[in-house]
């Protein structure tokens, strides 16, 4: 299906000369269409609607659907289709961060500098509004890969990945809720985040290589940038637990330590930590050497990764 002659471009400018606007314009797009994928607001609407609205429509960075905009566009797709695909990683991330956020794992009171959704709905509808966002999620899927054109057979594969991606999620979830510091090392400390972030980061990635129709050493090149990409991202999000601003994250930093949690931070040190994650960033680029220039703003994501502070 040709991108320009069959269907619209979202409004994301492509002339946008730094990776923070085309965030910025990604984020807004990506927001007005996750609205029309969830319940519509109304006076009246139940307490589980109002839930899944608050769960996903809070204010986010959007990192997983933009990896999917900016993966379909260095392989030279981008219009209204893709948009709606990369919706799907971010109801999965939204119920991930309502489960991760309940007493009986990580206690959080703040996120995204409001109220946790269990604090705001109470713990069953949190976990009731998860499930439900996972549910909408794996509907959108194959529905969304047919209006942008996906092969029957890619369909398929995407969506048993899917189902995968979800029992990874839960896995790492497992593994490092039982992880304490003494016994955490880097073998470890990957295998946990591999499953916990960088599953869905690699999804998203294969969601918006597939859709643009890549295939063989490009695919495989991106979806090893990705790799690299999840953990580098849990690596700055360990430093930001460590060291960041409560302002400018949205929650409270120092969780993990106040929770005995192993972290990147917690068994290599600041220091050790910032190394690691300078060399998975550079790990990432590598990898997408074989994209040429048309990997730009991929490589600007990896950087961006890098130094984030929120």
């Amino acid at each position: 299906m040709s991108s320009t002659t069959r269907l619209r471009l979202f409004r994301a400018s492509p002339a946008s000369t730094s990776l923070a606007a085309r965030l910025s314009e990604y984020a807004s797009a990506v927001d007005r269409r996750l609205a029309q994928h969830l319940p519509p607001q109304g006076s009246g609407e139940d307490v589980l609607s109002a839930a899944m609205r608050a769960a996903v429509l809070s204010a986010g960075k959007r990192v997983r659907p933009a990896l999917v905009l900016l993966v379909a566009e260095a392989f030279g797709r981008r219009d209204e289709a893709v948009l709606d695909v990369a919706c799907v990683p971010e109801l999965v991330h939204a119920a991930s961060l309502a489960l991760d956020d309940l007493p009986c794992m990580d206690d959080a009171d703040v996120r995204r500098g409001e109220p946790t959704l269990h604090r705001q709905f109470g713990e069953a509808v949190a976990i009731l509004a998860a499930f439900a966002l996972l549910a909408r999620a794996q509907a959108l899927l194959p529905r969304t890969l047919a209006a942008a054109g996906v092969a029957p057979a890619h369909r398929r594969q995407l969506q048993q990945r899917f189902a995968e991606v979800i029992e990874a999620l839960c896995r790492g979830q497992v593994a490092d809720l039982a992880m304490v510091s003494s016994r955490a090392g880097l073998d470890v400390l990957e295998r946990i985040h591999a499953q916990k972030t960088g599953a869905l980061f690699e999804y998203a990635t294969l969601l918006g290589a597939v859709t643009a129709g890549a295939r063989g050493r490009e695919l495989e090149a991106v979806l090893a940038y990705a790799r690299n990409l999840g953990l580098a991202f849990q690596v700055s999000d360990d430093l930001l637990d460590a060291r960041g601003c409560a302002g400018a994250m949205g929650k409270a930093p120092g969780r993990d330590a106040a929770l005995g949690r192993a972290t990147f931070v917690s068994v290599f040190g600041l220091e050790g930590a910032e190394s690691l994650c300078e060399e998975l960033v550079q790990a990432a680029r590598q990898a997408l050497r074989p994209l040429g220039s048309a990997a730009h703003w991929l490589a600007e994501l990896a950087a961006y990764v890098r130094h984030r502070t929120a």
